[in-house]
């Protein structure tokens, strides 16, 4: 494993990008680029949504000039990516990265940018804690591969969604018809609990019963049907 950054020499790097006298900071940056490898994939447009301060250090130039620095990663088309220094930089300031994306594969395409979108909206809603990324079955061959896994925490009461969002797909009736068909499966074992057990443990939140634990899953996009309870579909979180 590589050595600790210098975040010392990295601010003076930084320096003629970041404009410091005019609302910009590292601290902002540093909180961009958690926000960058929580939403996984992400283009300058949608950076500027997340927080309206982040106008200030998201142009494109300085994205690019991040991306000089080693913090980011821009896969094609200008859709960035977080880098496994700024996961360090970030793990060595002290945010929580465990329960943060570990590999990111794709390459930020349109469906992944409309989850992006879809991510943004689940920052702001009430009593957001985070959003995880599980797949269910075996490692090779997962049964279900949930878009994102939605936490809200209230106190001491906290919610589980799976989120299922609207893509591109000829299929989509019967790709959702099998979603469905899936989480039905999830809902019948103990993987979901087993998952939540582990992540508990990094959220310091006390774990449920197996008797009270429960989820529920969001569709996200145009397409309306009845599945019944604990199946949920919106055109927008927000």
């Amino acid at each position: 494993m590589k050595g600790e950054i210098d975040i010392e020499e990295l601010k003076r790097q930084l320096q003629p990008i970041l404009p410091l006298n005019s609302g910009g900071s590292y601290n902002l940056l540093w909180k961009m680029l958690y926000h960058i490898r929580l939403l996984k994939y992400i283009s300058q447009p949608l950076l500027k949504t997340i927080d309206s301060k982040y106008q200030k250090i998201c142009s494109l130039e300085k994205l690019k000039k991040y991306e000089e620095l080693d913090l980011l990663k821009n896969t094609h088309n200008n859709v960035f990516v977080s880098s496994n220094k700024s996961l360090r930089l970030l793990k060595q300031l002290g945010f929580e990265t465990s329960l943060l994306p570990k590999n990111l594969k794709g390459e930020g395409d349109i469906n992944e940018l409309n989850n992006t979108e879809v991510f943004i909206q689940a920052l702001k809603l009430p009593n957001f804690k985070i959003l995880l990324y599980p797949s269910f079955g075996d490692i090779n061959n997962p049964f279900l591969i949930p878009d994102a896994l939605l936490i809200r925490l209230n106190k001491d009461s906290y919610t589980l969604e799976f989120l299922e969002i609207e893509a591109s797909k000829p299929n989509w009736l019967e790709y959702i018809d099998n979603k469905k068909n899936n989480y039905l499966t999830l809902a019948n074992s103990k993987l979901a609990y087993s998952y939540w057990l582990d992540k508990c443990y990094h959220l310091g939140i006390k774990p449920p019963d197996i008797k009270d634990f429960k989820f529920s899953v969001t569709f996200v996009g145009k397409i309306k049907k009845d599945f019944g309870v604990g199946f949920n579909f919106v055109d927008r979180l927000v």
